[in-house]
């Protein structure tokens, strides 16, 4: 019997899976898959498994089908369960994991003769590729056999900010990780609060206590004090962005050049009566391209510099979400900041902060009863303490991206070592494919990979 593990249950390695089951041939001597993830939210991972409805999905419903194949299933889907959904409509994150778990499910029933799919709630702790198959160990000493492993882990905890730890502060007054857990547990409504970063993250929190009536001071801290954008309500045809992509390919590859350009294209689409996301909509399919022909510096140059402003223009929210993030500073209630911490103080219960603002001299002192990182995911390998992640980057099993984004894999999605060898037996998909693709963390990217990687594996 033929055996691929994936290890990650989370949106990559169950669209990988579905991918899998309908297109396995039937098999006289059985083909088994097993994806492995360490809780039981199977199917949800990060994003989906939030059980608040407050919390939408940052994509109109008709763009996040999880089959690349079938574009409009997750629109038929929420039709089933309200008819009048559109597919400008934006759904509760929630209900995209009741899809993607009843998407897993339907493959394993309708899964051709011979190819079976087993769930399995464990920590995978190794995994040890060798010439003829692959051991991935679990947390029990128990050992899985396999012909190939996928491996599809997404998003860890966010790096602390310089200050802040949870030795310093405790966990009473400090969220390291805001998913894990409840972050605003035995929080009083009164008490004030400071969310560090002011992108997705951020925005989930501060609807959280808008959702639960947090009466108290929200301060959202960031570098730049950068906000979040929002999607239109209904997005009109157009065609003004006409030959953009052409012209942007015509571009020498450098971060300043590339960035007065696209520039150059949001004028012009506006004194033609369109909409700056009509570019970025345009820019979505040679994004990839784009960051590949990037010399490494110019890569470093736009980490440094631009990419904040790429993702609040790129990554942009619900209207819903929006609504209440505007309501919510009309009301008094939250005050955004652009600057940096200094000093981080426990103080009785709470936290004291010195900030320097943006552009200001002297301090500002912040006194609130909890912080809550919200500065995002870590993707940067050498900054992950899993201990799968440490088994494979110590023994040089995967190759750390340069500038911290991921792992490299080569165009098939087959990891490649430290040495630079390309994997026979271990492929990886998930938000990681960022250090090679740029455009890689976003339902209607990854879909498209795990259609690609599961045909490909029909010949493990």
């Amino acid at each position: 019997m033929k055996t691929l593990v994936i290890v990650g249950g989370g949106f990559s390695g169950a669209a990988l899976a579905v991918q899998f089951l309908r297109h396995c041939p039937e098999s006289d001597e059985g083909v088994r898959l097993v994806l492995v993830n360490r809780s039981a939210s199977m199917a949800r991972g990060l994003a989906y498994g939030t059980p608040g409805s407050q919390h939408w999905l940052n994509v109109p419903a008709g763009n996040m089908s999880a089959l690349a194949d079938e574009p409009d299933d997750f629109l038929h889907f929420c039709q089933r369960q309200m008819a009048d959904t559109s597919g400008e409509a934006f759904i509760s994150r929630r209900l995209y994991g009741d899809y993607l778990a009843e998407l897993v499910q339907h493959a394993a029933r309708g899964a051709a003769s011979g190819v079976e799919l087993q769930q399995r709630v464990a920590e995978v702790r190794a995994v040890h590729p060798a010439a003829h198959g692959v051991t991935v160990e679990l947390a029990g000493a128990e050992a899985i056999q396999a012909d190939h492993v996928v491996l599809a882990f997404g998003h860890f905890a966010p790096i602390d900010p310089p200050g802040l730890s949870v030795s310093n502060l405790g966990t009473a007054r400090y969220c390291a990780d805001p998913w894990q857990g409840d972050a605003l547990a035995d929080l009083p409504d009164d008490a004030p609060v400071l969310l560090v970063g002011s992108g997705l993250t951020a925005l989930d929190m501060l609807l959280e206590q808008l959702h639960r009536q947090h009466r108290g001071k929200i301060f959202m801290l960031s570098r730049r004090g950068l906000m979040p954008l929002a999607h239109r309500q209904q997005r009109d045809e157009t065609n003004l962005t006409a030959g953009l992509r052409e012209r942007i390919l015509q571009v020498p590859p450098s971060t300043r050049a590339l960035t007065r350009h696209i520039r150059r294209e949001v004028d012009a689409c506006a004194r033609d009566g369109g909409n700056w996301r009509d570019v970025f909509a345009a820019l979505r399919p040679i994004t990839p391209l784009l960051w590949q022909r990037l010399p490494a510096e110019e890569r470093r140059r736009f980490l440094r510099h631009v990419q904040p402003y790429w993702d609040v223009h790129r990554h942009r929210v619900a209207p819903e979400s929006h609504q209440r993030f505007r309501q919510a500073l009309a009301d008094g209630l939250l005050r955004p900041m652009a600057g940096r911490l200094l000093n981080v103080q426990p103080q009785g219960d709470g936290v004291s902060i010195d900030v320097r603002l943006r552009g200001a001299s002297d301090t500002t002192r912040l006194n609130v009863a909890r912080v809550i990182n919200c500065t995002g995911p870590n993707l940067n390998l050498m900054r992950i303490r899993d201990p799968l992640v440490s088994q494979l980057r110590e023994e040089g099993i995967v190759c750390p991206d340069a500038h911290g984004l991921g792992l490299e894999v080569d165009e098939s999605l087959a990891i490649k070592s430290r040495g630079g060898e390309v994997s026979t037996r271990v492929s990886y998909i998930g938000p990681m494919l960022k250090a090679g693709l740029w455009e890689a963390i976003a339902v209607p990217e990854l879909r498209r990979h795990a259609l690609n990687l599961a045909l490909r594996l029909q010949q493990m």
